[in-house]
């Protein structure tokens, strides 16, 4: 008797295996980007967006002299808040859609994997999404959360290749905290740009050790080891979804250089998969949906709830409500030689 997609997909065994291949593949994550926050995981209440209060402090001013006459003047502490939005995704497959994923003598594992590497994807197109949305279009930061935040991305300016210069100033524009900056999200083009000037360098990952039999700009050392590759001391993530402007020689990409914990993640409700099979037509029906949080720290967003790619991109649903240099994100507007 032949096996049935129903046989196979058995939500209760599928469902943590397509976690933890999701969670595999997240480079976000990996990377410390992204970074799991108690104060995002949405209620059993529910609802479309989760409101984080912080206290803001006046910590700039210098100290008081101290005298038997004078007293000390009180800082001021304000309450704020920031607001994020929960966003509701899902999609389905039907048995020809299945039946191709499953080819192999593991067919739950070879569809798991293919699914787990489109839901990361996705997700990682929500967050660009964001940053897209705090800084607005590449080459026009008008009116945008994080404009100050910005390098060679502002109107007038003449974005060159990405070299030492933009990475250098990246880091200034968050003053004594820009040591902090630690990954760089680019373009392919951008990255290849890179490699071709050898300006790549690779360590193994998990370890932090240099890979010593990989020259700048090898993908891979004698023994085809792979490292992590590297730009400037950042970690480096190839996303072919970050914004571009232009065609051909005059294209301009956005790279985002981030700290650790730049971007906050919580989970309204667990992944979810479900199978329905017609016994009529003799197909299978795979769905899964997923209700999480991708939340730029020190801004509110919109009352849109469950917003659309666009909507998140949108530079009028964010506000900027942390101190610039407590902020954990800039951009970088730049050209790439193999255009």
């Amino acid at each position: 008797m032949a096996t049935l997609r129903s046989d196979i997909i058995i939500p209760e065994i599928f469902t943590p295996y397509l976690v933890q291949e999701t969670t595999k593949r997240d480079a976000f994550l990996a990377s410390g980007v992204v970074q799991p926050m108690a104060e995002l995981n949405a209620t059993e209440d529910g609802g479309d967006f989760i409101s984080v209060p912080f206290f803001a402090a006046n910590l700039n001013s210098t100290f008081e002299r101290l005298t038997d006459s004078t007293s000390l003047t009180p800082g001021k502490i304000t309450a704020d808040k920031q607001r994020a939005a929960v966003v509701h995704r899902g999609n389905a497959f039907e048995s020809r859609d299945l039946a191709a994923m499953a080819a192999g003598s593991d067919p739950m594992a070879a569809i798991g994997q293919k699914l787990a590497s489109y839901i990361a994807h996705e997700r990682q197109k929500d967050l660009l999404s964001c940053c897209a949305g705090i800084f607005g279009a590449v080459g026009d930061t008008t009116g945008a959360a994080f404009a100050s935040l910005a390098v060679d991305g502002t109107t007038g300016d003449t974005p060159t290749a990405l070299g030492v210069r933009q990475i250098v100033k990246a880091k200034s524009l968050l003053g004594d905290q820009g040591e902090k900056l630690s990954t760089l999200v680019v373009h392919p083009n951008v990255y290849y740009d890179l490699m071709e000037r050898r300006a790549i360098d690779f360590v193994y990952d998990g370890t932090g050790a240099v890979d010593a039999n990989a020259d700048s700009g090898s993908t891979a050392n004698a023994f085809g080891q792979v490292g992590v590759p590297t730009f400037m001391g950042l970690r480096v993530i190839v996303s072919a979804d970050v914004q571009t402007d232009g065609a051909g020689a005059t294209t301009e990409y956005a790279s985002y250089a981030f700290t650790p914990g730049a971007i906050g993640s919580g989970e309204q409700m667990a992944l979810r998969t479900e199978r329905d099979r017609d016994i009529l037509a003799k197909s299978d029906a795979l769905s899964f949906d997923l209700h999480y949080v991708y939340h730029p720290m020190g801004t509110r967003f919109a009352e849109v709830a469950n917003p659309t790619p666009a909507q998140l991109s949108t530079v009028g649903n964010w506000t900027k409500v942390y101190e610039t240099n407590n902020l954990g994100i800039v951009r970088i507007t730049s050209t790439s030689n193999l255009d």
